[in-house]
């Protein structure tokens, strides 16, 4: 039997300084010698508090975003391997070709003093590593029937440089956590989508393609993206707006994520940076919750709320979204953290498929249960002009009445809410696994946006729905009035229930 020995083609030895100054990135340029089928790269910042970040480009950066792309470490520290059957993590597989490739540096941490790097090259002429199942990506439908399906839009894999999971650790819990889908967003890569093509055939969950776009300046999820987005704002003068592009251009969807989340190093450019000069037309939606409810509900989402409904009365329409940003598979996430499945979105959608889960978002049919997929749910619609029903996310035309119908279910002691416009307007206890409540209003002559939230009886949010858009006209003048019965918040809820007039039935 005969045994394959790689041979050392060459060797190379790279180091510099990055300067804080001059822009994101560093780009060092290197030369891969002919006849290479693996080549690896040992990199080391040597600077201590700092941290650079790690990507390699074929044959070197072109104008074409992402054209050249093979793979990005983040900050991760262990070796990157490309070969031609197979890469490291984070990596894509594939011909290599001899000439001029680079190893691009992000600044993600730096000290006046900037840090220095060393990288040492290895070229082998066979492989090392061993091969695993990959797939080209083929559309399925795991379910036909139009209705509300379960999902998370924001799960992580060990193809991203700082997550641990396997994805068929992900896809399990996504399964026993009660979920129809995931987006696997791994960070400004896409080295995952070869892998849950193959392996989507044992999946009862359906798998999406996506990208966690990782900036220095806010994160979003790419959602049904085929290939890989640049996510390095400023070289080129590449903006944030490319990155929307280059995204919606593949037929997918931009998700802002964590948009208030400022945990300074401990998640480099979470916070989101670009409410001024994101295009927020061609924007799909934003997380309103990120990771673990016990932190996040009470810490983050009032913020962003306060940005949506910004965008919102600036005329901008976004669906509420969310995702756990699970790394580890549920394993010690922690009091900060949450397992695949928490928050839980819910999609109207004509199937489960990735394009029509893609397509409900567009439509806003979206609400996200904030704790998880088992928690209290609405089924919210509203009656349109021609004894039509709308659901979340319509634009409905011509309503000389609101008339609001909020069903809970497993909500027994919590408490519905309405907010018009970004007001809370009305309130109303629920008594029961089922209950039912009808608001009603006369919006006049003017264009409103309702949403209904859910919230518990310690006033911490439970679930957001994304919003209806009602164009109003003048209602004929009628006598009349209206009243509000039961909930809480003593006379600050009655005079929320007197801006409208409330009905309630009880669903037996």
């Amino acid at each position: 039997m005969l045994i394959a020995v790689a041979a050392v083609l060459s060797t190379l030895h790279l180091e510099g300084d990055v300067a804080p100054d001059g822009g994101d990135y560093v780009e060092v340029p290197f030369t891969v010698p002919a006849g290479t089928v693996e080549m690896t790269i040992v990199h080391a910042n040597t600077t201590p508090s700092t941290i650079l970040d790690f990507g390699v480009w074929q044959p070197s950066p072109t104008a074409v975003p992402g054209g050249d792309f093979r793979g990005y470490s983040g900050g991760l520290t262990e070796a990157i391997t490309i070969g031609v059957a197979q890469s490291s993590r984070g990596y894509l597989p594939g011909a290599i070709t001899a000439g001029p490739w680079s190893v691009s540096i992000g600044k993600a941490q730096l000290g006046a003093g900037g840090a220095h790097y060393t990288l040492d090259i290895t070229f082998d002429d066979a492989a090392s590593l061993p091969v695993e199942p990959t797939a080209a990506y083929t559309p399925v439908v795991l379910a036909t029937e139009k209705r509300w399906y379960k999902g998370d839009f924001h799960v992580h894999s060990r193809e991203s440089g700082d997550a641990s999971a396997t994805l068929q650790a992900d896809a399990d819990l996504a399964h026993a956590n009660g979920l129809d889908f995931a987006n696997f967003s791994d960070h400004n890569t896409v080295s995952q989508h070869a892998l849950i093509a193959a392996a989507q055939a044992s999946w009862p969950v359906l798998a999406l393609r996506g990208s966690e776009i990782t900036t220095y300046s806010g994160h979003a999820n790419a959602v049904g993206n085929a290939a890989y987005v640049d996510h390095r704002i400023g070289l080129r003068g590449r903006t944030v707006a490319d990155l929307v592009h280059d995204t919606t251009a593949q037929g997918g969807i931009f998700l802002v994520n964590h948009p208030a989340t400022d945990l300074g190093a401990n998640c480099i450019g979470c916070p989101w940076g670009h409410e001024d000069d994101a295009p927020w037309d061609d924007i799909a939606g934003l997380e309103v919750l990120t990771s673990g409810w016990e932190v996040g509900v009470a810490a983050f989402t009032p913020t962003v709320l306060q940005l949506w409904d910004r965008l919102e009365d600036a005329g901008h329409r976004l669906a509420a979204v969310g995702g756990s940003d699970d790394h580890t598979a549920g394993l010690g996430e922690g009091a900060d953290g949450s397992p695949v499945g928490q928050p839980c979105v819910n999609v109207l959608a004509d199937e489960l498929s990735e394009a029509a889960i893609i397509a409900g978002v567009k439509a806003r049919h979206t609400f996200v249960q904030l704790r998880g997929c088992t928690d209290v749910s609405v089924d919210a619609t509203l009656a349109t002009a021609d004894g039509g029903t709308a659901q979340i996310g319509d634009e409905v035309d011509g309503l000389a009445q609101v008339a609001l119908t909020v069903h809970v279910t497993g909500g027994d002691t919590d408490f519905a809410q309405v907010w018009r416009d970004g007001v809370r307007v009305a309130q109303q206890a629920i008594a029961g696994a089922d209950d039912t409540w009808v608001y009603t209003e006369t919006p006049g002559a003017a264009a409103h946006r309702y949403r209904v939230e859910i919230i518990n009886n310690g006033s911490r949010r439970l679930l957001i729905t994304s919003h209806f858009y009602v164009q109003g006209v003048t209602a004929p003048a009628a006598g009349g009035g209206g009243c509000a019965s039961g909930g809480a918040g003593g006379g600050g809820l009655l005079a929320l229930a007197l801006a409208g007039l409330v009905a309630r039935r009880r669903r037996r």
